[in-house]
């Protein structure tokens, strides 16, 4: 029987921040895995957002390599807490992050966008 291996340091498997934009706005941009283990980062920080009573929260997965089904149940709990009057609009495009979204039907459910700058003029649009 061979040894197991010794746990060694991983850097952060998902990396999460926030801005605001248009005054009202959080973008909560996300960047790895998001996953069982890294999910509660990402929820934490949609906490953040919505304590600053946003008027539309955007989800960036622009740069998210894998998307498990725990990562969309939070998109899904999230939308289902927002009024009409605070939208959830996600970026996601390609085949971790839209793709299982779509195959799962979520594409119904949620508002998504290809790119950032199209999830903010769905919010803004220009006059």
């Amino acid at each position: 029987m061979s040894p197991l291996p010794t746990p060694q340091h991983h850097p952060s498997l998902l990396s999460v921040d926030t801005e605001t934009v248009h005054d009202t706005v959080e973008v909560i941009h996300a960047r790895g895995a998001i996953d069982l283990l890294t999910g509660p980062e990402l929820e934490r920080c949609i906490e953040f957002a919505l304590d600053k009573a946003p008027s539309a929260i955007v989800v960036d997965m622009t740069d998210v390599d894998f998307l498990a089904s725990f990562g969309m149940s939070i998109l899904l709990r999230t939308n289902d807490r927002l009024t009409q009057d605070t939208p959830l609009v996600v970026v996601a495009d390609g085949p971790a992050t839209s793709r299982p979204m779509e195959i799962l039907g979520l594409t119904d459910v949620l508002t998504i966008r290809g790119t950032l700058q199209a999830a903010l003029e769905s919010l803004h649009p220009s006059p």
